[in-house]
């Protein structure tokens, strides 16, 4: 009898599934123009960028404006490092540095800048901004999501999560725009309501590395980009190049030391061939 009470319940619920539909919004939000322009006006009289190379280059998030929650700080780090790490070996870079989260605040930004530039000697900053939002649909009574464990029924939960990451390298002097990079993910997740709070923050998480998987591709073409527009030092271009003392872009050192092997290799090769042929022939000098 029990069973059968159990069934109608459950064949009750199904029957009502068109009903009880909760929508619940969440957003963690980090605005890259918020940031820097909080009065929403973006100056149009900027002056062009002159770069002194190689770059001194710091590494940060914009803090976050609208949060419930938050991405986990390792996993953030973490990620942060290998962006880094695209950085670490660039001909025109000469440091980078990862400013950590409790230097930033949504107030007085550009202060906030001077202050990091003075202490820490950068020229640039990289600064990585996201917006994630999550949809979900609670649907108290659909029985496509109910999951039964012993004699409970717990409802089930259907979320969606999508992120963009955007990263702007930004000239601390002239606060001007040098390029960006960005990357996007969407995915979509079903859980069973008790779980669904460590569900959807693992799935959060999980696709918040994925966008910035994504960025760190688009990154990779964007820094190519951007050094070829150094070298080429065109006079039309806005951004102005001035080499630092015992600095040369044009020359790249790993190059110019394999050029140098290359050459070594083949001079070596030619002097082995030559005794070889003078050992066979003696008259062959």
């Amino acid at each position: 009898m029990a069973k059968v009470s159990l069934i109608f319940m459950v064949f009750l619920l199904s029957s009502c599934s068109m009903f009880g539909h909760e929508k619940v919004r969440h957003s963690r939000t980090t605005s890259l123009v918020n940031f820097l322009y909080p009065d929403g006006e973006i100056p149009k009289d900027l002056k062009s960028p002159t770069l002194q190379l190689p770059l001194r280059v710091g590494l940060a998030y914009v803090p976050e404006s609208n949060s419930r929650g938050g991405i986990d700080p390792r996993l953030k780090l973490e990620l942060l490092g290998a962006v880094k790490h695209q950085f670490e070996n660039l001909r025109y870079v000469q440091s980078i540095e990862i400013i950590p989260d409790n230097y930033f605040s949504n107030s007085n930004s550009q202060d906030q800048l001077n202050q990091i530039r003075q202490l820490y000697q950068l020229d640039v900053i990289a600064l990585v901004s996201y917006d994630q939002i999550v949809n979900r649909k609670e649907n108290l009574l659909a029985l496509t999501y109910l999951t039964i464990v012993g004699n409970y029924i717990f409802p089930g939960s259907h979320f969606n999560v999508s992120t963009l990451i955007d990263m702007a390298l930004i000239d601390l002097d002239s606060k001007r725009l040098l390029f960006r990079a960005a990357g996007t993910h969407g995915s979509k997740g079903v859980s069973a309501e008790a779980y669904t709070r460590h569900r959807y923050d693992k799935h959060q998480n999980n696709n918040f590395s994925a966008a910035m998987s994504k960025l760190k591709i688009n990154l990779s073409h964007e820094l190519q980009n951007f050094e070829s527009r150094l070298r080429a030092k065109d006079p039309n271009d806005d951004i102005k190049v001035v080499a630092k003392k015992g600095y040369e872009l044009s020359v790249n050192r790993d190059i110019l030391i394999f050029l140098l092997m290359v050459t070594l290799l083949k001079f070596v090769r030619k002097i082995s061939r030559n005794n070889r042929l003078s050992t066979i022939n003696p008259h062959i000098s």
